[in-house]
């Protein structure tokens, strides 16, 4: 893992996973959350954004639900949110492609592999009604061409669409072997992955880091769940 020069966050390093895991083959949908909702387990997703997916659009991601209520919709099913580098061996596999599909193509509205703004959306407005399909995410599974492909079945949306939550707090890599990392620190902030609608396609490498504090409610944000060993240490106090 890593790509970046001494000094930046993303330093190489080599990672070595020894336990198995099952990865969602989609973002968690308005629908999923819904029903953790309804049964009381899960809060309601932030509603106060023109973009925010719940309850209008049930084949679509859920977004606008902070690292907190995706640990808890994570555990109501049984399952945890991933490590950044489960996150990323699901992504780019041992052959350490570039793109969930590969090196190339590179992406492109036209091409269709993945929902992601060409320049980014404009920092005077983040979440604005940009993206190659308009403003807010595209339903899961829209984009196939995109999807990674695993002897076990396809991965949907690792790359566009929305951000996605992992269980790691955000941290600058060591340079040493690292085995089975999980990344604990009293930090609010935890590492997000693959890049949304609202972002430009280096976000969409499978290497790319992004961090978000935990309380962000945000439309370019959501999550996916993995099934596999509980997480061997608790959170930082204070739930962050």
């Amino acid at each position: 893992m890593g790509r970046g020069d001494r000094g930046a966050t993303d330093r190489p390093h080599r990672v070595i996973l020894t336990r198995g895991f099952c990865m969602d083959s989609t973002e968690v949908t308005v629908r999923a959350y819904r029903a953790c909702v309804e049964a009381g387990a899960c809060q309601l997703p932030y509603l106060a954004d023109t973009f925010a997916t719940y309850p209008r659009f049930p084949d679509h991601p859920v977004n606008m639900v902070n690292w907190l209520k995706a640990r808890t919709y994570c555990a109501w099913v049984g399952k945890r949110l991933p490590t950044e580098a489960e996150w990323e061996w699901a992504a780019t596999g041992p052959e350490g492609h570039r793109y969930p599909w590969g090196d190339a193509p590179e992406p492109t509205c036209g091409v269709g592999l993945a929902d992601f703004t060409p320049l980014g959306a404009p920092k005077s407005n983040p979440g604005g009604d940009v993206g190659c399909f308009g403003g807010g995410p595209s339903p899961v599974k829209a984009h196939h061409k995109g999807a990674r492909r695993w002897p076990g079945g396809e991965i949907f949306d690792l790359a566009g669409n929305v951000w996605e939550w992992t269980e790691d707090s955000y941290e600058p890599y060591p340079t040493e072997v690292q085995v089975d990392p999980l990344v604990r620190k009293e930090s609010l902030n935890h590492a997000i992955r693959g890049g949304g609608w609202n972002r430009p396609p280096r976000a969409l490498q499978g290497w790319f880091r992004g961090s978000a504090t935990y309380r962000y409610q945000v439309p370019g944000l959501g999550f996916r769940c993995v099934r596999g060993a509980p997480h061997p240490t608790p959170p930082p106090r204070g739930g962050k």
